[in-house]
């Protein structure tokens, strides 16, 4: 778990602290999530993945399950931050840091550092601590460890949701759809934008046509349109158990 803080959010920035932080502490990560902002779609952040053979995934844009396990510590931090009367974040972070990596996370049973490390921080309370520890010999550690980490077994990630989303039948088979708008709108704005042609379509995104532009979104944020027939000039019968 690492959080940077900084000036800007530049290209250069994030690639600057993207190199000198994270890879030079864990390495280079054979995959990378991101968002769709500019800063990661530009030559620079895409130069730099090649260079170091990530390949790059692209959630998307105002859907957050997309990437539930930063969302969610994202909102821990920002808690976490707001409890402390510095008003300067960035002197506050480390400290905050410290507390997140040292929690146990209920449903592993486990902190961050310890999936990382193998072992967890020493703290303050630590200090007091007499306990002794007993020195084994290196090689032997070695062997153990080696031994604990073929025998581990990834642990199923937990859902703290369970609720179904209804998806019309016709986003199956249209060839073009209307796109939410999420974010924040002034007031007797449509909140839909469109009608996009359909380029891609999965169980999960679509891939639309934007002012000339290619953009994948979620199946949440679009909904079929229903054109006219021209010969009959009467519009198409939507199929059963689907909506607007």
């Amino acid at each position: 778990m690492e959080v940077i803080p900084t000036a800007d959010m530049t290209a250069v920035t994030i690639c600057r602290a993207f190199l000198s932080i994270w890879i030079s502490r864990f390495g280079c990560p054979a995959i990378i999530k991101t968002d769709q902002d500019t800063n990661f779609e530009s030559n620079l952040f895409r130069e730099l993945s090649n260079l170091l053979g990530t390949n790059r995934i692209r959630c998307c844009a105002y859907h957050p399950k997309a990437n539930g396990l930063f969302e969610r510590m994202h909102r821990h931090l920002k808690s976490a931050i707001k409890v402390h009367e510095n008003s300067k974040w960035s002197e506050t972070i480390p400290i905050v840091l410290l507390g997140m990596s040292s929690a146990v996370k209920k449903d592993i049973n486990a902190t961050c550092t310890e999936l990382v490390y193998g072992t967890t921080l020493r703290l303050l309370l630590n200090l007091f601590s007499t306990d002794k520890f007993t020195t084994t010999c290196n090689q032997t550690y070695v062997s153990f460890l080696r031994e604990k980490m073929r025998s581990l077994q990834p642990i199923r990630m937990s859902a703290h949701t369970k609720s179904s989303m209804f998806v019309p039948t016709d986003l199956k088979s249209c060839s073009h759809v209307f796109l939410r708008v999420d974010s924040v709108q002034p007031p007797l704005s449509q909140n839909y934008t469109g009608p996009h042609e359909v380029v891609k379509r999965t169980d999960k995104v679509f891939i639309i046509l934007i002012k000339g532009k290619k953009k994948t979104v979620s199946i949440d944020r679009v909904k079929p349109v229903y054109v006219w027939d021209d010969t009959n000039d009467i519009p198409l019968t939507r199929k059963k158990n689907s909506f607007l």
